[in-house]
């Protein structure tokens, strides 16, 4: 008879994103002030009986987000088009970014004993992401926009889905305490949706810019964690500490001359994620 076994975990994370710094002051680049956030991971998996193969169903969910308001000093733009405004600052400006990301795994793989305390789980499967971020930014006053508000909106969309790959390693202390070592990678086969707005409220006749693009794209995916592993009969607990990097994630544009629409420059980095992870799990 099969044994089945469920996992949940809190994952306490801080998000970073390079490339969606938004303004400069005392020739200082401001960046978002990423704040760590709580998210989960839930598993169900299943002994297959034969040679100790396992199946399982891994979901993660993570949300976060950073809401910014500066006033008080010369804020010099680093976002927005070239021809709707160029040479001064704002006196005021307002930030908010946002991210959603969600993976989808399902995943075979058997044990392989190197030693009496060395067990390694190599183990492959197939990804689905859907990995969104979103960026807002309000400029307000000064010299470069005197009793108008410039709002620019973007959005950063893609899912995507493909292989994964990895090892876990356990290194057994005593009969109930492990270390645990895990190394993945994925290629993720996807769409990228891009839609940015620029808007200038306040001012007549102000017009504004609206951009969107879509692209079929290729993005790798790599994670790694490294923690304790505690059994006691059924029931076993683990406290981690994890990175992932979501290579070229940042496909937001920034156009680089005056005419309109104009040229752009994309691929504005990568976006990280590292924190604890803590775990508790049932077998039955």
């Amino acid at each position: 008879m099969p044994g089945y076994f469920v996992q949940a975990e809190a994952l306490y994370f801080q998000a970073r994103e390079s490339g969606v710094s938004y303004a400069i002051v005392n020739e200082r680049v401001v960046h978002p002030d990423f704040q760590s956030r709580f998210g989960g991971r839930a598993k169900i998996g299943v002994d297959l009986g034969h040679d100790c193969w396992q199946l399982w169903v891994q979901f993660l969910h993570y949300h976060a987000r950073t809401t910014e308001k500066k006033v008080g000093k010369e804020f010099f733009p680093t976002w927005g088009h070239p021809l709707r405004g160029a040479g001064g600052h704002a006196d005021e400006v307002f930030n908010r970014w946002r991210l959603h990301m969600g993976f989808l795994d399902v995943n075979l793989a058997c044990p392989w004993g190197v030693s009496e305390c060395l067990e390694l789980w190599p183990f492959w499967g197939l990804r689905f992401a859907g990995v969104r971020h979103k960026l807002r930014i309000d400029y307000r006053g000064g010299t470069l926009f005197p009793g108008v508000e410039e709002d620019l909106s973007m959005k950063n969309k893609f899912w995507g889905l493909g292989p994964e790959m990895g090892v876990e390693a356990f290194w057994r202390l005593n009969s109930w305490l492990r270390i645990f070592s895990r190394g993945a990678c994925s290629l993720l086969f996807g769409e990228f949706y891009i839609h940015q707005d620029e808007e200038s409220r306040g001012k007549k006749e102000a017009g504004a810019l609206k951009f969107y693009d879509e692209y079929d794209q290729t993005k790798k995916v790599l994670e790694m964690s490294l923690g304790l592993d505690f059994q006691y009969c059924q029931f076993y607990a683990r406290v981690g500490w994890e990175i992932y990097l979501l290579m070229g994630q940042n496909q937001l544009v920034r156009f680089v001359d005056e005419s309109m629409p104009g040229k752009f420059v994309g691929n504005l980095g990568d976006l990280s994620l590292h924190g604890l992870s803590f775990g508790l799990g049932l077998k039955f």
